[in-house]
């Protein structure tokens, strides 16, 4: 080899014996377990890879489960226009109530061509109606509570109605006695379920005696 100087040096390579350095690195503790590590390390990636490359197989054979069931936004535009005619409508609204399918009753709907002509021009109100069969007795319960409550609160009723099938009845009768402290008096059922939600107390229920003077 020439230095930049002019200077020739001769240098000698020797072979190196990799069998007794890597003897020699394995003697340490440190460094044949840092070794083993990695190894470890390199097998447990090797398994892993292997099972992704196998799981999309096993996931398609696992059934999904069904999507919750939810109303589309078409018949939820559709109630809400139905509630607008509604609010024009009392006497109508009432038979309804008393009465769900007239709706879909042809000589009824021939008596009363406005809402035989908003049915046909807004169809997915029939859907919604079946959707929410407590829709009429839901909007008459609307009317008697003291403060605004909203559709959400008032679908808490549903299960005790399902228990509660006479008392639903009667509700759809006089939904007024919701706030009838001798109807809530003779039914434990109702007056319970109210103390245990608070908002449909608030609403519902009336208010607390005020305390006596002294």
């Amino acid at each position: 080899m020439q230095l930049i100087t002019g200077q020739t040096v001769q240098l000698t390579v020797r072979p190196k014996n990799y069998p007794t350095m890597l003897s020699s690195i394995l003697s340490r503790p440190t460094t044949a377990k840092l070794i083993l590590v990695v190894f470890t390390a390199a097998q447990m990636l090797g398994w892993i890879t292997y099972a992704q490359a196998h799981e999309p197989a096993v996931l398609a054979a696992t059934p999904q489960a069904p999507p919750l069931p939810k109303s589309p936004p078409a018949v939820r535009r559709a109630l809400r226009e139905f509630d607008r005619f509604l609010d024009h409508h009392a006497l109508l609204e009432k038979q309804l109530r008393l009465d769900p399918p007239l709706t879909a009753n042809q000589g009824f709907l021939e008596k009363n061509p406005e809402l035989r002509n908003f049915l046909r021009a807004n169809p997915s109100v029939i859907e919604g109606l079946q959707t929410y069969p407590l829709y009429f007795l839901n909007r008459a319960l609307l009317r008697q509570a003291g403060i605004p409550v909203s559709f959400a609160e008032l679908a808490r009723f549903k299960d005790l109605f399902q228990q509660q099938e006479k008392l639903r009845q009667q509700l759809t009768q006089h939904p007024e006695w919701i706030r009838d402290p001798g109807f809530l008096e003779t039914h434990a059922a109702l007056r319970d379920f109210l103390v245990q939600h608070p908002e449909l107390a608030r609403a519902f229920l009336p208010p607390p005696n005020p305390p006596k003077p002294q």
